[in-house]
């Protein structure tokens, strides 16, 4: 008895220390800090959806690469920090919330116009839509604008010319839509499609987050 309540001591101490944050919320901390210029970290925890000790633990590796400075009056972006800042959001927009009822789920949308991707991997978006999924997205959808329309590529029925009004998009950008329970999942849906359809922001990507991550 004693051993298998030693074991299950032991089975229980690895789950409350295994890691609550992946490699993509070290991305999502980083562009927050990049888009408010100076941010806390108890509003970053909440922002992230977060706890603070994850985001204390995702500070200190952007502080030791280089990227992050923490300050009395919050945490900033460092000069080498604000080029990849802006590397990023030349690619991709920041995710935002989107008002059209893209997916009538019962979820709020989020949404990003990615600029900069692999021709090759937009022919077939469902591979890429996938990978939202995985992350545990309820709906993704992949658009593409045209001269005249936003719409899924290869299907002439449909158009979402609607979000126009929300996106300044011009003639071959990518809109990723994803919804989920929670905004975090979201939006860590939308950067794990860009990573896939974009080698350039993948490449980003890993300056910023290490493997192990």
């Amino acid at each position: 008895m004693e051993g298998h309540s030693s074991h299950n001591q032991t089975k229980i101490s690895k789950i409350r220390t295994q890691k609550k944050f992946d490699a993509l919320d070290i991305l999502r901390v980083f562009l927050l800090i990049g888009e408010k210029e100076v941010v806390d970290r108890g509003s970053l925890a909440a922002l992230a959806e977060l706890g603070e000790g994850s985001v204390r633990t995702i500070l200190e590796h952007l502080v030791s690469k280089g990227l992050v400075v923490k300050r009395k009056r919050g945490n900033s972006l460092t000069p080498e920090g604000k080029v990849l800042f802006q590397k990023i959001t030349a690619i991709l927009t920041i995710p935002k919330r989107v008002r059209f009822d893209v997916f009538k789920d019962g979820f709020v949308p989020y949404g990003s116009v990615l600029e900069n991707y692999v021709k090759e991997r937009a022919r077939t978006l469902y591979k890429a839509r996938d990978h939202a999924i995985r992350m545990g997205c309820e709906s993704a959808m992949i658009l593409i604008c045209t001269h005249k329309h936003i719409k899924v590529p290869y299907v002439r029925k449909w158009n979402f010319d609607e979000l126009r009004e929300e996106f300044n998009v011009k003639k071959g950008d990518l809109i990723i839509l994803t919804s989920a329970q929670t905004r975090r999942t979201s939006e860590k849906g939308i950067l794990a499609v860009a990573r896939f359809l974009s080698d350039e922001f993948s490449a980003i990507f890993g300056m910023i987050v290490d493997e192990e991550n």
